[in-house]
């Protein structure tokens, strides 16, 4: 009785088959953990942004106007912006667990420095010279940085307070605008209290809030 088998022909294409089928499963497998990878980093960058801009409306939505002095004695408003794109404010609510003698008001600023965001707070609201900043990095790769101030007309400003206002304009609303990786061109506006209560000098030997 005569056997059958395979020819050599039938197995070089049987394994030509499998071999083909081994490539194509490997290069799946490969752009499946590189997905993967991908949008673990995606999932993890949103997450930095998100925490970033929580930190900043917090900042902005506490606003307190509370004058403050510098470390040259000169007075700075409850909230600034100057020609350098930096956002300086006095903030309520700084919460105080360890119970320190200090004021719950907190001055703050944000400024985009080599291509960061970059959060600095100071232990006192008028300041010596003695009295340097904590920085904090809230963002990495942040290629451009703009804040805006929007008074209650809608106007927006790119220095608060406008020059020879005179206390006129009222501040209505707070825009940041960045441009990150991967994402591009990102905006958030906050508004600002309605209601922050008179303007409070700034005093050296008092830290009192307005009510």
């Amino acid at each position: 009785m005569r056997a059958f088998g395979f020819t050599l022909i039938e197995m070089l294409v049987a394994l030509a088959v499998f071999a083909v089928i081994g490539v194509m499963s490997n290069q799946l497998l490969v752009q499946v953990i590189d997905l993967g990878a991908l949008t673990e980093a995606r999932g993890s960058r949103l997450v930095e942004v998100q925490r970033a801009m929580e930190i900043v409306r917090r900042d902005i939505q506490q606003l307190a106007y509370r004058g403050v002095r510098d470390e040259l004695g000169e007075t700075q408003p409850g909230f600034e912006i100057n020609e350098f794109g930096v956002m300086q404010l006095t903030r309520r609510g700084w919460a105080n667990p360890l119970g320190h003698q200090r004021s719950e008001m907190q001055r703050v600023a944000y400024a985009g420095v080599e291509n960061s965001l970059f959060r600095l707070y100071w232990p006192v609201l008028d300041r010596a010279r003695e009295s340097p900043p904590v920085r904090q990095l809230l963002l990495r790769d942040v290629t451009e940085m703009e804040v805006l101030a929007v008074d209650a007309e809608g106007v927006e400003h790119r220095f608060w307070p406008p020059e020879n206002d005179a206390g006129r304009n009222a501040l209505a609303a707070v825009v940041v605008r960045m441009t990150l990786a991967p994402y591009g061109s990102v905006e958030r506006l906050w508004t600002v209290p309605s209601t922050m209560g008179p303007r409070v000098a700034p005093d050296a030997g008092t830290d009192i809030e307005s009510n």
